[in-house]
């Protein structure tokens, strides 16, 4: 059997990590984080950021995923007008995540977004309270042998209906694509 081609594309074979599925998780969970003794008491938070973040997933069965993502909170927060600065290692983990075409042996990719929104003094400034922004895509890959031309593939589908409970702006960033592609642009080649 002979293929025909259109005069400005060139024949390419390659090796790749292809997408056999994917998916979403958008989340909003909130973490808290006690002032040691020897710190003085949050009275207003000044800013947070997120940073040092480890994704790993790993397809457990057949259709079936578990995700972890680690990371640090960097909070800096007013005590009466002396500025501190605080730290707390925090862990997200999803078990049981349905990828349908996931197959042990397979790659599990993670593409994590983790932004720090909202911070705030609770329980008379011994703790403060941090809503984290969560939006992962999850794939399930294996190296292949393909003839392609490529471009950005279009933003998956939730995992799973996660029922907000706060961060309404979080939630509506996610639903308008706002987060997709989670890549670069990626520089266009002409085809000789």
């Amino acid at each position: 059997m002979k293929c025909e081609y259109e005069p400005d594309f060139q024949r390419e074979v390659i090796y790749v990590n292809k997408v056999y599925n994917e998916c979403a998780i958008v989340d909003c969970p909130t973490y808290r984080i006690p002032i040691p003794p020897s710190y003085p008491l949050a009275v207003n938070i000044v800013s947070c950021t997120v940073t040092d973040v480890v994704a790993e997933a790993v397809i457990v069965a057949a259709g079936e995923m578990d995700v972890v993502v680690n990371f640090v909170l960097n909070v800096e927060y007013d005590s009466n007008g002396m500025t501190q600065f605080i730290q707390q290692t925090a862990q997200y983990r999803r078990r049981g995540v349905r990828l349908e075409g996931a197959l042990p042996g397979m790659s599990a990719v993670v593409l994590p977004l983790i932004r720090c929104l909202n911070c705030r003094a609770v329980d008379s400034g011994t703790v403060i309270e941090c809503d984290v922004g969560i939006y992962l895509v999850l794939k399930a890959v294996a190296l292949v042998q393909l003839e392609v031309l490529a471009r950005f593939a279009p933003e998956p589908p939730e995992c799973e209906q996660v029922s907000p409970i706060g961060c309404a702006e979080w939630f509506e960033l996610a639903e308008s694509g706002a987060f997709w592609p989670p890549f670069p642009p990626q520089p266009v080649r002409e085809h000789r």
